[in-house]
C-alpha cells in the first residue's frame, strides 16, 4: 500500500486546474507558482503548504487546494479580493487589505488620497468603517494626516443628483457623524449645500 501511494505512476498528478483566477494568464502563473507538474506523485503533494504560498500574492483572499485520487487532477480554487476603492495604482479591499490587482480593472472606484503611511492607514480605517450608503456615495476620501480627512460625495438626497464637500475631521464618534450627516442632508434649506463641516458633530457647519 505505502508503495502504491508513494510511488506508483497511477497516483501521480495528470492535470493541474486553476478556478477563479481573473483570466488565463492569471491563472498560468498561479498554476507556475504552484510548483505542481504533472506525473508528480499525489501522495507527496501538501495542499496547505501550496495555499500558504499562493496566498503571498496580494490580490488573493484565500486559496482552497485539493487533489483527486480518482481522476488524479489537483484543482487550485481562488478567491479573489474585490477592490472598494482605488489607493494609486493599487486597490483597498472591505478587509482594508491593499493589493495589486492582476488585470486592469474597469470599475467607478473611490480614489483614496493620502501624502504620507500613517494618513494611509487613516484614510483606509475610516474607507472601510463608513456604513455601505455613504461608500456608494463616495469619489473622493482625502486624508491630509490621521486627524483630518475630507470626503467628496455624489448623491440625490438633496433632491437632483450633486457633488459636495464633508469635511469629516478624525475617526471620533463616526456613529454620530453618520447620523448628522443623514439628519442635515434631509432638511429643506440644505438641497443646494456644497459643504458639510462634521469635524465638530454637535455644532456642524452648512454652507
Amino acid at each position: 500500500m505505502a508503495y502504491i501511494l508513494g510511488w506508483s505512476p497511477l497516483l501521480t498528478v495528470q492535470d493541474v486546474q486553476v478556478f477563479g483566477a481573473p483570466d488565463s494568464q492569471s491563472a498560468s502563473e498561479i498554476k507556475n507558482q504552484s510548483n505542481i507538474v504533472e506525473g508528480e506523485k499525489l501522495a507527496r503533494l501538501e495542499p496547505r503548504v501550496t495555499q500558504q504560498l499562493l496566498e503571498k500574492n496580494s490580490w488573493i483572499k484565500s486559496v482552497k487546494v485539493s487533489r483527486n485520487w480518482l481522476s488524479r487532477k489537483v484543482d487550485i480554487r481562488i478567491t479573489a479580493r474585490s477592490p472598494i476603492a482605488k489607493l494609486g495604482d493599487r486597490y483597498v479591499d472591505l478587509e482594508g487589505r491593499v493589493f495589486t490587482a492582476q488585470e486592469s480593472l474597469k470599475l467607478t472606484l473611490p480614489t483614496l488620497k493620502a501624502p504620507t503611511l500613517s494618513a494611509q492607514e487613516f484614510a483606509i480605517g475610516l474607507l472601510v468603517s463608513l456604513p455601505p450608503e455613504i461608500r456608494r456615495e463616495l469619489r473622493v476620501l482625502e486624508a491630509e494626516n490621521r486627524n483630518s480627512a475630507t470626503l467628496t460625495l455624489h448623491n440625490s438626497r438633496t433632491g437632483s443628483p450633486r457633488t459636495f464637500t464633508v469635511i469629516w475631521g478624525d475617526e471620533s464618534a463616526l456613529d454620530f457623524k453618520v447620523k448628522v450627516y443623514k439628519a442635515l442632508l434631509e432638511l429643506p434649506e440644505n438641497k443646494k449645500v456644497s459643504l458639510l463641516d462634521l469635524s465638530a458633530p454637535h455644532a456642524p457647519i452648512v454652507k
